[in-house]
């Protein structure tokens, strides 16, 4: 529906996505349209349909006032990557005393209005605390200097691409309380005039939503504006080319042909592509670079300033931990651990924070006494794999792992945890594929079994106390531990295969469905009352959750993935039952979805398969194609069962032009009420047991391919109006112009008299909202015959 201009509400619940509409008048949609020969456009509010060939074009302006642009803005951002996100809450950042020649010397670049070098590069391996620093500095000037921040994350789908960068930065340009009233305007208004700019390169939109604006505003007044871009974790952006490609665009924009106040913090591992970017003659007079490593520092036997940190860090910590296991610790006296121990521990850190940080969290628990797993640690042998950046870090990992009970139950969840989710077409940015309740039914686990199993890897994962959140592994060094097997060993944890994961994720939504299609009225056992189900029904679908919702149009997008599918898959695909999906589908849940198509899609995927094993599933969506039973209850009008039933029809036939059936059922909705149509298979008893009151009607393909030829002629026909006001003898002039076939003349009427008889008993018209409704008087097809 976006594509004729309509915009969806975000007030309107999540789980229905209805459509939203300001129009008090609009004219039908008749059913004969030809696809592709009605334009849609909204002025004013007001709502219009046009049909016929259009050699005009229309133009909408979808943004109509700066809240709607912002929320378009913010949809394009990576929210996450903000340093002040709830998804990174609590952020990584400095111990009190620590980092502080590193911050100082940071903190006089960023107030020294004389500066010349305009980026400053700080960068090191991984660990040593490269994000503590971006997020204290974040911190210290978000109320002064601060413009914006972007924390490139690989463990989150949403911060690991250049993708989002400038829509997140413009974001915060236009909401920071000391930009938002003078740059702010200025962004929104870009974006009014060129709504697709999301749609352009990262360059470009660096340009228009970031430079141009700002070179609107004279130079001093920009200099009274926060002018720092914090960008932590470059190396983490997934593609090496998107790294060096962002620093093309910064490169650039200091030698804008306006001068711009932006000043840049970028910190990095110095990864290669990452040198090579900064080696470009764009940064040879505006870079200085500051190195977190004192390798040469430690070589000579004297502790570096991130020795000395550590030290401070780890003797606060165990000072703490003294307080808090007081019982277990009882025996060890106030100086536990020794100065040597602490020591030991600064040594094998060799300057990476993240070793400490995980030593502590690691005995810090209540299973085993800290000081047996402090003895575990100190006694450990170091590595012997030469190769290792880590050995130290390695070691650590290995012991943590060993104490996990059921490592092979435990494996496939860390499989998950590095495996990355597909990117997919809807924006599903709701639904949580690393929650524990997710996690637990791609595994076939019970509630509260994934938080059992990895019970003592808090040290390492993030395993979240609500079900609405994701788990996540804390550090990206221990994602790569566990892909290298020359590292982690026995505890080598691979990534799945994309076509084993698709397969893990299509039955976890066919499953979704088939639990949610058990409360489908007709259905339930004939004990039960039909109108209790019904409600009961009518309330699911009210409140489907969105992982249904997603279930309902996706879950064919990632069978097709897979070349050879599991006995789960198989079994489920089997079970699958496309009438209450359809239902679904129909009930103004998911009109945006071109559902019929992807059915389509399934049976030749199933086909291509050449197995006898999914014959069942091809077998159901085919007898579904041919033809189905409609039924509608008695609070329907006869114009919508009619035309519900027609163009469902016309659907089966050129899947196409599903479009006018979704603007026919989504205005329905919105001046009248939700329709509940049920779906049954024509070979079904189950129709004969409904209420009397209910009526049904048996929706054909060869009824279709009528309706298709015949709506195709009757609309370009340059008298078509004038054949709408008495339609059978038009159809019969057409039929003897040699428009139309005669047989098709004759079943198309002979189809009309029968569902004129079929829906007698329903009401001819609704009361509406709106004075005159043309949906509702207006001269239609099939309603006027």
């Amino acid at each position: 529906m976006s594509g004729l201009g309509i915009n969806e509400s975000s007030q309107q619940p999540n789980a229905t996505r209805l459509r939203s509409f300001t129009s008090t008048s609009a004219t039908c949609l008749p059913i004969m349209a030809v696809n592709g020969a009605s334009s849609v456009s909204i002025h004013g509010g007001a709502y219009n349909l046009v049909h016929g060939e259009q050699m005009n074009t229309n133009t909408t302006n979808y943004f109509g006032s700066p809240d709607v642009t912002l929320e378009k803005l913010a949809a394009h951002a990576a929210m996450n990557a903000t340093c002040n996100s709830g998804k990174r809450f609590p952020p990584p950042n400095c111990y009190p005393g620590t980092r502080t020649n590193t911050l100082d010397t940071l903190s006089r670049w960023i107030e020294d209005d004389t500066r010349t070098t305009k980026v400053y590069w700080v960068y090191g391996s991984a660990g040593v605390g490269k994000t503590a620093i971006a997020q204290k500095l974040s911190e210290d000037y978000a109320s002064s200097r601060l413009a914006a921040a972007f924390f490139f994350s690989r463990n989150d789908s949403t911060c690991d691409k250049l993708d989002p960068f400038v829509a997140t930065v413009a974001y915060q340009l236009c909401t920071f309380d000391t930009l938002r009233n003078v740059i702010g305007p200025l962004v929104i208004e870009a974006i009014r005039l060129n709504p697709n700019i999301f749609l352009t390169s990262s360059e470009n939109q660096f340009r228009k939503l970031l430079l141009e604006p700002y070179s609107k505003l004279e130079l001093d007044q920009q200099r009274q504006l926060p002018n720092l871009i914090v960008v932590d974790g470059l190396d983490e952006c997934i593609d090496p080319s998107s790294q060096q490609g962002l620093l093309d665009i910064i490169g650039h924009a200091i030698l804008f042909s306006v001068p711009m106040s932006f000043i840049f913090l970028i910190l990095s591992r110095p990864e290669p592509q990452i040198r090579h970017g900064f080696d470009s003659t764009n940064f040879v007079s505006i870079l200085e670079c500051l190195p977190i490593s004192d390798e040469t520092i430690r070589f000579l036997g004297h502790l570096s300033e991130s020795d000395c940190d550590i030290e401070r860090y780890l003797s606060g910590q165990f000072s703490l931990l003294r307080k808090k296991h007081r019982a277990a610790l009882r025996d060890e006296g106030p100086s536990w651990p020794s100065r040597d121990a602490i020591r030991d521990l600064v040594r094998r850190a060799s300057g990476q924070f993240l070793f400490a940080v995980t030593v502590i969290k690691y005995i810090d628990t209540r299973d085993h006494l800290p000081q047996d797993r402090l003895k575990t640690i100190l006694m450990a042998q170091a590595s012997d794999n030469p190769d290792s950046p880590y050995p130290d870090l390695d070691l650590l990992y290995r012991q943590i792992l060993s104490v996990c009970r059921n490592w092979g139950r435990v494996r496939p969840i860390l499989r998950l945890l590095v495996t990355p989710h597909p990117e997919d077409t809807e924006d599903v940015s709701t639904i949580r594929w690393r929650s524990t309740p997710i996690i637990a039914s791609l595994l076939k686990l019970r509630t509260g079994e994934v938080e059992t199993l990895l019970s003592r890897l808090h040290s390492v994962i993030y395993v979240p106390e609500d079900e609405g959140s994701d788990m996540y592994i804390l550090h990206v060094s221990f994602t790569e531990f566990l892909l290298d097997s020359t590292r982690s060993r026995e505890h080598h944890t691979p990534e799945m295969p994309q076509a084993e994961y698709k397969d893990l994720l299509a039955v976890l939504l066919l499953r979704k469905l088939a639990a949610f299609t058990t409360f489908y009225p007709p259905y339930q056992p004939s004990a039960y009352s039909f109108d209790a189900a019904l409600v009961i029904w009518q309330q699911k679908l009210g409140s489907v959750d969105d992982l249904t919702h997603f279930a309902c149009g996706h879950w064919i997008d990632y069978c097709v993935e897979v070349e050879s599918p599991s006995a789960d898959l198989i079994a489920e695909l089997n079970r699958f039952d496309p009438y209450p999906v359809a239902a679904i589908l129909l009930s103004n849940l998911i009109l945006e979805l071109p559902w019929l198509c992807l059915w389509k899609d399934g049976i030749s995927w199933s086909k291509s398969l050449r197995i006898e094993a999914t014959q069942t599933f091809t077998t159901k969506l085919e007898s579904f194609f041919f033809g189905f039973d409609i039924t509608f209850g008695p609070m329907t009008t006869r114009r919508i069962a009619i035309q519900m039933t027609s163009q469902l029809e016309k659907s089966l036939v050129y899947l196409g032009d599903i479009a006018e059936f979704r603007l026919l059922i989504s205005f329905y909705h919105f001046h009248h009420r939700t329709v509940f149509p049920l779906l049954l298979p024509s070979s079904s008893d189950t129709a004969a047991t409904l209420p009397s009151t209910w009526v049904t009607a048996h929706v054909t393909t060869a009824n279709g391919e009528v309706l298709y030829r015949v709506s195709d002629a009757f609309s370009s026909h340059p008298n078509h109006q004038e054949y709408l006001a008495n339609l059978k003898d038009g159809l019969s002039e057409m039929a003897r112009q040699d428009l139309v076939k005669g047989e098709d003349v004759a079943c198309l009427k002979a189809l009309l008299d029968k569902r004129q008889e079929q829906f007698a008993v329903l009401a001819d018209i609704t009361v509406c909202s709106a004075e005159s409704c043309e949906f509702c008087n207006g001269k239609d097809l099939f309603f006027d015959s």
